[in-house]
């Protein structure tokens, strides 16, 4: 199994205050600089450093909202704080654009996705401040394969006063089996809730005596390993859908698991790439026994920022 862990970081843009807009237009190939606060759960170590961007044509970027009126202005507002600093972003997936056209569309999709998913009352100026609440994550692993990539970054909301809902992505800190000690932070499906009884058969996921159905697509992704996998549709009892992998070679515990009793206060997880994922199904060596405290639960993952596959780029997760 692939070693999981979620780098978290912020980016604080010096450069994206009105006064220096002015600034960057007079000059298309400016430097962008930003200070980028790198924090990784395993071993609580954080550092900093300043990236200097050389943005070709960032005239275009910074005012590419303006360009199609009518538009939410609350979107605009995204799009026009997002631009400068979207280069980065892509540098750091090796999507770097050196058509400015090219770096518009896409920090527009990323820009405008965020603006819906956002918090009632969150604006581009408050997202500056301190985005919200939100906060952004680097997807290192496949264990959510097909829904997630690895290498995309992840927009994700805080719950603030709403309760996790089955099938959300949600975003949570665990104890790793290999190293006890040093937290992990982890992004599941959510599948189980707190009283419910969750098991599987032959891949099939049983909630309450509930089956998931389960619905071949005609794609298939290659693994971690090189095996060809499955892509299915399976959708939970009360109605969402999402996209699941599956090979030809499960292991001891992957198909036929269960049953499971979630404790209150709990979820049973599971990820969508369910042969190759470290999750609920396997208690000795995650969490409290394979479960969840919601106490852990930080977010939810509700939009994909950032993808090394740019059609992928504005997805929005919930």
């Amino acid at each position: 199994m692939a070693f999981e862990r979620i780098v978290i970081f912020e980016a604080a843009l010096t450069t994206a205050r009105r006064h220096h807009f002015a600034l960057a237009f007079a000059a298309p190939r400016a430097i962008l600089t930003l200070h980028v606060r790198f924090v990784t759960c395993e071993g609580n170590v954080s550092f900093s450093f300043h990236s200097r961007v050389l943005v070709a044509g960032l005239s275009v970027l910074l005012f590419a909202g303006e360009a199609t009126a009518g538009n939410d202005a609350r979107e605009q507002e995204f799009v026009r704080f997002i631009g400068p600093a979207y280069p980065l972003f892509l540098a750091k997936a090796g999507l770097w654009k050196t058509n400015p056209a090219e770096m518009q569309e896409l920090a527009g999709k990323a820009a405008k996705a965020l603006s819906a998913v956002a918090p009632a009352g969150c604006d581009a100026a408050r997202f500056q401040r301190d985005f919200c609440g939100m906060t952004m994550q680097t997807m290192p692993a496949s264990s959510m394969a097909p829904s997630l990539q690895e290498g995309e970054v992840l927009m994700t909301r805080p719950y603030s006063g709403t309760t996790p809902k089955r099938g959300d992505i949600i975003v949570f800190s665990s104890k790793y089996y290999a190293s006890p000690d040093k937290p992990v932070l982890y992004v599941k499906r959510l599948i189980g809730l707190p009283g419910e009884k969750v098991e599987l058969h032959d891949g099939t996921v049983f909630v309450d005596g509930k089956a998931f159905a389960a619905v071949p697509t005609d794609r298939t992704m290659t693994d971690l390993f090189g095996n060809a996998a499955r892509i299915l549709e399976e959708t939970t009892p009360e109605g969402r859908r999402y996209e699941t992998a599956m090979t030809d070679r499960a292991i001891a515990g992957q198909d036929e698991a269960g049953p499971f009793e979630v404790p209150a206060g709990h979820y049973f997880v599971l990820g969508d790439n369910r042969h190759n994922s470290v999750d609920s199904r396997f208690p000795a060596q995650f969490s409290e026994n394979g479960f969840i405290s919601a106490k852990d639960v930080s977010g939810e993952a509700v939009v994909i920022f950032v993808s090394p596959h740019p059609d992928r780029i504005g997805t929005l997760l919930e």
